[in-house]
């Protein structure tokens, strides 16, 4: 396995944890306010490096 795989795995794994931690929130935040909007927005980023780093893995890609 390659670097970039195992950096990948180690993303994947905090993104895990984000989306863990974000759905717990959703339980809390109310629609409309402040804190759900930027919950919302955190969503985005997390979920492009969580495909971003399942493609890596999954292609095996080794740029170097």
């Amino acid at each position: 396995m390659g670097f970039l795989q195992s950096i990948s795995q180690v993303v994947l794994g905090v993104n895990f944890l984000f989306l863990l931690l974000l759905g717990f929130s959703f339980v809390f935040l109310e629609p409309g306010t402040g804190p759900y909007v930027v919950a919302v927005l955190t969503l985005i980023p997390v979920v492009l490096s969580l495909v971003a780093s399942v493609a890596v893995i999954y292609t095996g890609w080794e740029p170097f």
